[in-house]
């Protein structure tokens, strides 16, 4: 009987457990700071693709080609004759 005496005096009235641990709010199973850096660094690996395969997109454009200098020399080739 000492024991059941003992179990009441330390029940407490109206103690409520406590609340559950709250849980995050997950994209795919996965924390949104994770959600996001796995985004990023998949749109990273796909802009590294599309410069490995077409460089040309996102490379500045060849410079303009300048026109031939003239030759120094005086020396003229001789013309060609294209009736043969």
């Amino acid at each position: 009987m000492h024991e059941r005496d003992h179990e009441q005096e330390h029940k407490h009235e109206g103690h409520l457990p406590p609340a559950d641990m709250p849980q995050h709010k997950t994209y795919m199973g996965f924390r949104p700071h994770i959600f996001i850096g796995g985004l990023v660094l998949i749109a990273i690996l796909f802009l590294y693709l599309l410069l490995l395969v077409r460089p040309g997109i996102y490379s500045p454009a060849p410079a303009p080609q300048q026109p031939k200098a003239t030759p120094t020399s005086s020396y003229t080739p001789p013309p060609t004759s294209a009736a043969t």
